[in-house]
């Protein structure tokens, strides 16, 4: 089988940009959301990224409501 010259070109699909990209493209802080996802991918370690995980979250709450929602409940429950 012959592959033609543009088989290895990326698909039109490729190009195009996912939900994520595009709020943050339309919320902003796309600078600071890279500068974390580089951190990461640097150190394999999120503990070593919180630097850019807080100028990220004060970026995006300049911008937007707070980010509070997290599916873990982080607060221990009080005994009763």
């Amino acid at each position: 089988m012959t592959l033609s010259p543009d088989a290895n070109a990326n698909s039109p699909k490729d190009d195009e940009k996912d939900t994520w990209d595009t709020a943050l493209e339309k919320g902003g802080c796309v600078e600071e959301h890279l500068r974390l996802n580089d951190c990461y991918w640097d150190k394999h370690d999120w503990r070593k990224c919180s630097k850019e995980m807080e100028e990220f979250r004060k970026c995006w709450e300049s911008k937007h409501e707070p980010l509070t929602s997290c599916p873990i409940n982080m607060k221990p429950e009080k005994n009763k």
